[in-house]
């Protein structure tokens, strides 16, 4: 097991190696501040768990329904949300730490206006193994598997774990990267905000 561990984090340091040398190739790592105040990159993946595909667009916007204008013509219902990304690896050791806080923060907003969902980026992901870590670990968020390139490319995601907060006007409001012990504040301070 230690050596599986060891191995994948050696590959993932490798392509992280081979990325920095090769920035033309996949696109110069960028500062955050880039980002913020910036329509969100969309993004669309497999469902880790289930079958179909989980689509940003659809997470930041959803379609409520039907209703007369004042004209009697039917105009459709919209519902805007705060959408919290969590770009992680399963071999990412801080990663897994910030696993509690993520579902504790899932399940305090799951009746409002607000869609979280982990981002996996690992290069070579086997769909059952990622089944059997999503058991294992109790996530009980939503994950996407996205083109890996893609997604890290879009979103800076060449450090991990990085949760990328969006607004209801799909623009990225904040970026948080690497662990932080006061997760739990400091992201339900910005979504307490963001849903005012």
């Amino acid at each position: 097991m230690f050596q599986k561990v060891l191995f994948r984090f050696s590959c993932y340091f490798l392509v992280l190696v081979f990325c920095l040398q090769f920035q033309p190739l996949y696109g110069a790592i960028k500062d955050d501040k880039e980002f913020i105040g910036k329509q969100a990159p969309l993004l669309r993946g497999k469902k880790a768990i289930g079958r179909g595909l989980l689509s940003l667009d659809k997470l930041m916007k959803e379609y409520k329904g039907l209703k007369k204008d004042k004209n009697g013509k039917p105009v459709a219902i919209w519902k805007h949300n705060v959408v919290v990304l969590n770009f992680f690896s399963t071999d990412c050791i801080p990663c897994m730490k910030e696993i509690p806080t993520y579902n504790k923060l899932a399940k305090k907003y799951e009746n409002k206006d607000v869609k979280m969902i982990y981002i996996n980026v690992e290069a070579d992901v086997n769909p059952v193994d990622l089944r059997l870590f999503v058991a294992r670990k109790n996530i009980r968020v939503p994950m996407m598997i996205p083109d890996q390139r893609v997604a890290v490319k879009n979103y800076n995601a060449y450090r991990l774990p990085r949760l990328v907060i969006i607004n209801k006007q799909q623009k990225i409001e904040h970026i948080i990267t690497g662990f932080n012990e006061n997760l739990d504040q400091e992201i339900s301070a910005i979504v307490d905000r963001l849903l005012k």
